[in-house]
């Protein structure tokens, strides 16, 4: 019963973030590339309104290559 409670809270407070766009950009330290969660990447055909730390650990930036590991929060 606690366990659903919290993923109750927690997905709400994951749309009022979508909301109110407060996702996190970060910025790719090799090529100066951005993600930005409202955006998605449409290279990679990732929808608008996933945040970087649901992206796949193997994900690399579709303009150089850089793996997860070489981003930077903006």
């Amino acid at each position: 019963m606690i366990n659903a409670n919290l993923h109750a809270i927690l997905y709400r407070f994951k749309k009022i973030r979508r909301f109110f766009h407060l996702m996190e950009k970060y910025t790719c330290a090799v090529c100066g590339h951005v993600y930005d969660p409202a955006r998605g990447e449409p290279i990679q055909n990732i929808s608008p309104g996933k945040e970087f730390c649901d992206l796949p650990d193997d994900w690399q930036c579709p303009i150089c290559g850089a793996s997860r590991k070489n981003f930077i929060k903006e």
